[in-house]
């Protein structure tokens, strides 16, 4: 009896984590972007559809296509004439110039002072080039650009 009784408990609690899982793929994220309300999602992809489009000189149709395919910005570009390692100069110059606008906001605000956001910049290049020798240090975003 309490065996049977174990066997559902965990066939429950499997079921429910599958359907959590289908439902995180399905939508194509996980992690933090689960919390976000259907606007803030719908904002975040609309914004990030756009700027692979851009990135690559493809049209938002192509790059909400080839997401819908599962394919990757990688093979996208690829189909474009854009070699990885063009596609990896263009990335991080996007991830720095982000950066760099996202540390000047926080210096306008008075959140840190230029010197600081200065600092910020250089640690987050040395991370980088860190991660692309392939030593991994600390915790952060992928290519080491996380505020």
């Amino acid at each position: 009896m309490k065996t049977t009784l174990t066997k559902r408990a965990l066939l429950g609690v499997a079921t429910i984590a599958a359907a959590g899982a289908l439902s995180a793929s399905a939508m194509g994220m996980g992690g933090m972007m689960g919390n976000l309300s259907a606007d803030e999602l719908a904002s975040r992809h609309t914004q990030m559809f756009q700027e692979q489009a851009t990135l690559i000189g493809a049209t938002v149709d192509e790059v909400k296509a080839a997401w819908a395919d599962g394919k990757s910005i990688s093979s996208l570009a690829k189909e474009k004439g854009i070699t990885e390692e063009q596609l990896q100069v263009k990335l991080k110059a996007e991830r720095e110039a982000k950066m760099k606008t996202q540390l000047q906001n926080l210096v306008a605000k008075g959140v840190i002072t230029q010197a600081q956001a200065d600092k910020r910049l250089a640690t987050m290049k040395t991370k980088a080039s860190s991660v692309k020798e392939g030593k991994r240090g600390g915790h952060g975003m992928k290519g080491g650009f996380g505020i």
